[in-house]
């Protein structure tokens, strides 16, 4: 800082008697002959002039009221009257005025404070309406009971006001709160919710007013919906089957037409499932696989038989193929030992050459995997499975009573523990695609990897039945002549220690070639599935599964 030059040294300060800058003030802090109030420049006012000859008077009273009340003090310090009470005065009254007139000024600029209203300012109508689409904040309401409906926000970052009633107030299309943890583009993910919004306004057509809001709201969550499903290559292609399908759909018959692609169903497939479905599906058993054909994939078609043989405590790794000795004890070494990829071989060309590479780390092969952990394995010898945990054949009848269903399908999710490969998770849905069971299942020994990159679990904490328990549960849903539909079911049976022939493969189905489920959606129901970064979603997959089948009925049954 620059020394001052003093050209101010001679106006007493505009603060005193309590300046906030005392020390490093330019005016003038000493008492003495000061001009008299009026020559003190004062702000002008924005709004309205202030009444100098009533604030003078004040600020006199105040300061004759002060004066009469105690002594003056000179420059000196020591108490004295005459003159030098009459300088302090007027410096006081000098210094008291300027400020009390910079304060009002101020605050008539300023406007009423924040949070107020005038009573000329609530009854007033604003001269030219504004209107927004759905917005992240809603305009304010004036009515006295403002405070008791509180504007609720949802994890997209959308506001939706509601009213007493808690219906939605807000309609239009919505603006979405911009994540900065978010895989994909702002401005990309707001352009997607507002094709979604289009699309559930024309679909909410009829539900006039209260149809807008929804459309609002269903745009948000299916935006949201598909972006926890997705990493940043595969939203797009999500989004565009999932807006084809909602261009595809009818306009709303009534409040309980709505929801948004996955939670929706048709209700004409409701109201005619006894007419449509039944028919469809009572052809369902000309697709049962023979127990051949089942049996030659690797499905457990009958009890065991025979003495299990000698349990060797070395098994092949699963992941690195290495031998490697069983344990239920593993130290810390034990849990770095295996060296593998997460993903399997694939073929790309490479300067016109195919070679073979891992797309985890674009790894060729015979390279060192890029992951480390545990050994793990999993049986396949049927007798040794059931030598563990033994297997059992689906009943005649329902366990508990219980009506079976004719069709099901079913999707199972597995972990690797020190006892090999377990279950973890049972989803089944009916033959309309509604769930009907939906268990997490406590493994019999300890985990080592819960493949949740596969199965999207990453706990087994709320898991409450064991594997005996969830297979009698299946069972009071099924019996012998139930019709199970599925994707490779092989796996899911052995975890299940289950013995059922009466199954739709899905890979079998289609012949010529043994696809997975993921290119069969592509191929037959132009829907892209389990690209989800969190894992499969297992409802997804069993559904999926039911509609495979029935797409290929209804095709033979058109032929």
């Amino acid at each position: 800082m620059f020394a001052s030059s003093g050209l101010f040294s001679g106006i007493p300060c505009p603060f005193m008697p309590a300046c906030p800058r005392e020390s490093f003030c330019v005016y003038s802090h000493t008492l003495k002959d000061t001009p008299p109030p009026e020559s003190v420049p004062t702000p002008t006012p924005m709004k309205r002039k202030l009444n100098t000859s009533e604030g003078s008077r004040s600020g006199q009273a105040s300061t004759s009221q002060q004066r009469a009340s105690k002594p003056t003090t000179t420059v000196t310090g020591k108490t004295s009257p005459g003159s030098s009470s009459t300088t302090k005065s007027s410096a006081e009254e000098a210094a008291e005025l300027a400020a009390k007139k910079r304060k009002l000024a101020a605050e008539i600029s300023s406007g009423p404070p924040s949070g107020s209203r005038s009573a000329t300012a609530s009854t007033s109508t604003p001269s030219k309406a504004t209107t927004t689409p759905a917005v992240l904040m809603a305009r304010p309401d004036t009515s006295s009971s403002s405070s008791s409906r509180k504007p609720t926000t949802n994890a997209a970052g959308t506001s939706r006001p509601s009213n007493s009633t808690g219906k939605l107030t807000v309609s239009g299309p919505p603006v979405l709160k911009i994540d900065i943890r978010a895989h994909s583009k702002p401005l990309f993910r707001q352009a997607v919710a507002t094709q979604f919004y289009n699309e559930f306004l024309r679909i909410y057509t009829p539900l006039s007013s209260e149809g807008a809001c929804l459309a609002t709201a269903h745009a948000v969550d299916q935006e949201k919906d598909v972006h926890s499903k997705t990493n940043q290559g595969s939203y797009r292609s999500l989004a565009a089957s999932i807006l084809q399908r909602l261009k595809k759909r009818p306009a709303s018959t009534g409040i309980d037409d709505v929801g948004i692609d996955g939670d929706w169903v048709d209700p004409s497939l409701k109201a005619n499932e006894d007419a449509v479905l039944e028919k469809i599906w009572k052809a369902a058993g000309r697709y049962v696989q023979t127990v051949k054909e089942l049996e030659d994939n690797g499905y457990p078609v009958a009890i065991p038989r025979g003495t299990p043989p000698r349990y060797g405590p070395k098994k092949e790794c699963e992941r690195c193929t290495k031998m490697f000795e069983v344990s239920e004890d593993l130290e810390g070494v034990d849990m770095h030992a295996c060296q593998y990829h997460q993903m399997r071989l694939r073929n790309k060309l490479h300067n016109g050459d195919k070679i073979k590479y891992f797309p985890c780390c674009d790894a060729p092969q015979g390279s060192t995997g890029c992951q480390d952990g545990p050994h793990v394995f999993k049986d396949d010898e049927f007798l040794d499975l059931h030598h563990r945990i033994p297997f059992i054949e689906t009943p005649k009848d329902c366990l508990g009573g219980k009506k079976p269903h004719s069709v099901v399908a079913m999707d199972c999710e597995m972990c690797y523990t020190t006892g090999g490969f377990e279950l973890i998770r049972i989803s089944v849905v009916d033959k309309l695609g509604k769930v009907i069971m939906d268990e997490l299942i406590k493994p019999s020994h300890p985990v080592l990897d819960l493949n949740s990159r596969f199965s999207g679990i990453t706990s087994l904490e709320e898991a409450k039945l064991d594997l005996e328990q969830a297979r009698d549960k299946f069972l009071e849903l099924v019996n012998r002549d139930t019709i199970v539909v599925g994707q490779s079911l092989e796996n899911d049976f052995k975890v299940l220690r289950l013995i059922h022939t009466r199954v739709v493969d899905t890979a079998m189905a289609y012949l010529n070639y043994r696809y997975s489920l993921q290119k069969l959606a592509k191929m037959h129901l132009s829907i892209n599935i389990q690209e989800s970064e969190t894992g499969h979603d297992s409802f997804e997959d069993a559904k999926t599964c039911l509609d495979l089948v029935r797409i290929k009925m209804e095709q033979d049954m058109a032929s």
